[in-house]
C-alpha cells in the first residue's frame, strides 16, 4: 500500500511539473514585433506633418512592395530584409511637378536573444543612409540601432 501511495505522489509531481513547463512555453509574455522595423516620421522644422496622397514602396523587394498607397501619412514603417544589407524606398507624392524621392538604408542585421518565451529576434544597425532631395530637405536617424520599440527611428524633413 505504501508503495502505491509513493507512485501516486510521484505521478502527481510529474503532472504538476509537466503542466508548469508546458504553460511556460507560450508567447503571452512577448509584446510587439519579433524583429525591429524602422518607423519613419515626416517633419517640417521640428513639427510633425502629414503628407497627403503618399505612396511608399520598396525597390527590389519580393512580391508586392507597396507599403502605403495614396494615403495621408505622418509616419510609415519601412521594413528591412534579412536577405540583404540594404533597402531602397521610393516616396511618390502623387503631385504634379514634384518628383519622387528615394531613401536608401544600409544596415547590419544583429541577432538578439530576447528570452526563453520570445526566442530570438533581429535588431538592425543603420550603417549608411542616402536620399534624393526633391521634396526631402534632410533625413536624420537619431539612434542607428533599430529595435522592436515603437518609436520614430528615421526623421524625414520635407520642404
Amino acid at each position: 500500500m505504501r508503495r502505491v501511495i509513493q507512485h501516486i505522489i510521484l505521478a502527481i509531481i510529474l503532472v504538476v511539473v509537466f503542466v508548469g513547463i508546458s504553460s511556460s512555453c507560450n508567447n503571452d509574455n512577448c509584446i510587439g514585433n519579433s524583429t525591429g522595423i524602422p518607423l519613419a516620421g515626416f517633419y517640417n522644422n521640428d513639427n510633425a506633418v502629414t503628407i497627403s496622397n503618399l505612396t511608399v514602396y520598396g525597390i527590389g523587394a519580393p512580391n508586392d512592395s507597396v507599403i502605403i498607397d495614396k494615403t495621408s501619412a505622418s509616419s510609415v514603417y519601412m521594413p528591412l530584409r534579412l536577405s540583404t544589407n540594404s533597402c531602397k524606398y521610393v516616396l511618390n507624392y502623387n503631385t504634379e511637378g514634384v518628383d519622387n524621392d528615394t531613401i536608401t538604408l544600409g544596415y547590419d542585421a544583429i541577432p538578439y536573444f530576447e528570452s526563453h518565451e520570445c526566442g530570438a529576434m533581429y535588431n538592425f544597425k543603420i550603417t549608411s543612409m542616402e536620399h534624393t532631395s526633391h521634396a526631402i530637405d534632410s533625413v536624420r536617424i537619431p539612434d542607428p540601432m533599430i529595435t522592436n520599440a515603437d518609436v520614430v527611428s528615421i526623421k524625414i524633413y520635407v520642404r
